[in-house]
């Protein structure tokens, strides 16, 4: 990973194409939408059907080996990206590329606001607005009441671009330093296509992407300043635990309000009013998994397997107050330390409930999965019900999909589901912008989390920071309802969506 911060500004134009028609490819739109990573310009071209790299690149005036691929460019498909240099060149279209260091000022997504939508909020932005959410937080007016600024923060690594070979022989061996620029990418390209909808709804938005590589405070301050984030109406985040823990101390002087897409743990949200986490709260888990077994296990006892680990303090602290709150359900704990008892209380059990809330290191969590589908799995005349808060399915790639269908397991499924039709709805949106599927669901939640916060700021103004709950934007995949405990607490998304494994496939629990 390098050492200093660069910073991607995306220079979201209306983009002008003219036709060049250029050997070894089909015709060329050469594009005048443009980004600048580190100090330099480049213009960003999408592959059309039967173009190619050397009909790319010379539309824009330049040789085959200056264009920038995030892929083998020998094997380009219709929605790749490929970068080229401006270098004050000579463009197919007869005009001049802006030099390399030329800087242009953040533009805007998309044109015009709903009828009288801008004149009201620029009314209410003239406004000082100094009230607080309970006696912590600060709403800031509006930074622009013409448009909704948006900053990214995420570790593109763009600025490696140069240094991935494009070779067949490298190109297969992605998982190397040098790809991790691509690591985070269906992130972004979720927010655009989120984006792309917010467009289409004549809303009118200004994103500011910024390109983080550096995990040091200081990397990170230098990134968070050097394109004023501190400016925005709203800054969205993808990054690793020490960096966004200095991003969030940053939002909360700058009284902005940060959101974390992946984070589970609550200390986040911990003595900063300013910041959302999406991942569900272990409150809404503990909710969702006590309905469940009220309504289908009501008589059953229920073992909660631990292992008395920091982490799990606070999951297992909610899950026993939400049980209490059910004095009709029967609970007792059990320290996998001592795995015997609760072999011991299963043969003595009927039709068990087992909510596994065991969470040490990556690699003990692995193995004690493993070990407990082997105990559970051997009561195979009268097997016990299993309910996990992580999907042991997709993390663990290993584990006996025969073992968790005999269980009944329930889980909170974090993967697409393609007989959900607003999953397919996105996947094959996602398909037919990039031409591939998304791989992961960090598409999915980068597309939500710019519609619902968008829209909420767009219908509410700011007064949406101080109640943040806004009715579904049609094609969201993961539901979002924020409340905080304590007023000098951040925001958690209390909608969990409980799915119980049948015929090896993963349906909602009703």
């Amino acid at each position: 990973m390098m050492k200093k911060p660069f910073v991607l500004l995306f220079l979201l134009t209306l983009t002008t194409f003219v036709w060049a028609q250029m050997p070894g490819g089909a015709s060329v739109h050469v594009s005048h939408k443009t980004q600048v990573v580190n100090g330099k310009r480049y213009f960003v071209h999408i592959v059309d059907r039967g173009q190619t790299v050397y009909a790319i690149s010379r539309a824009y005036g330049l040789k085959e080996v200056e264009a920038v691929t995030k892929k083998d460019i020998h094997f380009l498909q219709i929605g790749d990206t490929v970068w080229l240099p401006c270098k004050g060149q000579k463009l197919s279209d007869g005009t001049t590329a802006p030099q390399a260091t030329d800087r242009t000022p953040q533009t805007e997504v998309s044109q015009g606001t709903p009828n009288g939508q801008a004149a009201a909020e620029q009314t209410a932005a003239g406004a000082q607005q100094e009230e607080p959410i309970g006696p912590v937080a600060t709403i800031r007016p509006r930074v622009n009441p013409q448009s909704i600024v948006v900053s990214l923060m995420m570790p593109l690594n763009l600025s490696q671009m140069d240094k991935i070979s494009t070779s067949k022989f490298d190109v297969e061996q992605r998982g190397k330093t040098t790809y991790k620029s691509l690591e985070f990418i269906q992130f972004y390209e979720g927010l655009l296509l989120g984006l792309d909808k917010l467009e289409k709804q004549g809303y009118n938005v200004t994103l500011n992407v910024v390109d983080v590589e550096g995990a040091s405070d200081e990397e990170v301050e230098r990134a968070f300043n050097s394109h004023n984030v501190a400016q925005s109406d709203l800054l969205i985040t993808m990054l690793t635990r020490q960096p966004f823990r200095k991003v969030a101390q940053l939002a909360r002087d700058a009284q902005l309000f940060v959101v974390n897409p992946v984070a589970d743990r609550p200390e986040i949200v911990k003595d900063n009013p300013y910041v959302f986490k999406c991942m569900p709260s272990y409150q809404a888990y503990a909710k969702r998994t006590v309905q469940a077994i009220q309504a289908s296990h009501p008589n059953s006892p229920i073992f909660i397997v631990h292992a008395k680990g920091k982490g799990e303090t606070a999951a297992l602290d909610a899950l026993t107050d939400e049980l209490q709150a059910h004095p009709s359900l029967s609970y007792s704990l059990f320290d996998w330390s001592q795995p015997s008892k609760l072999t011991n209380a299963l043969k003595s059990s009927s039709q068990a409930v087992v909510i596994s809330m065991y969470d040490q290191d990556k690699s003990k969590n692995r193995i004690y999965a493993s070990q407990l589908l082997n105990k559970l799995s051997a009561f195979k005349s009268n097997p016990p019900y299993l309910y996990t808060y992580d999907d042991w399915s997709t993390l663990y790639s290993d584990i006996d999909f025969a073992q968790l269908q005999m269980l009944n397991y329930s889980t909170f499924y974090r993967d697409w589901l393609p007989a959900n039709e607003t999953h397919k709805e996105f996947i094959d949106l996602f398909s037919e912008r990039f031409s591939t599927e998304p791989t992961d669901v960090y598409s999915g939640m980068a597309h939500d989390i710019i519609l619902y916060f968008v829209t909420g700021l767009q219908q509410k103004g700011t007064e949406f920071f101080r109640s943040p709950i806004i009715a579904t934007p049609r094609g969201m995949i993961y539901p979002l309802s924020f409340s905080h405990s304590r007023a000098d607490y951040g925001y958690e998304n209390q909608y969990a969506i409980l799915y119980r494994m049948s015929d090896f496939h993963f349906n909602p629990v009703q």
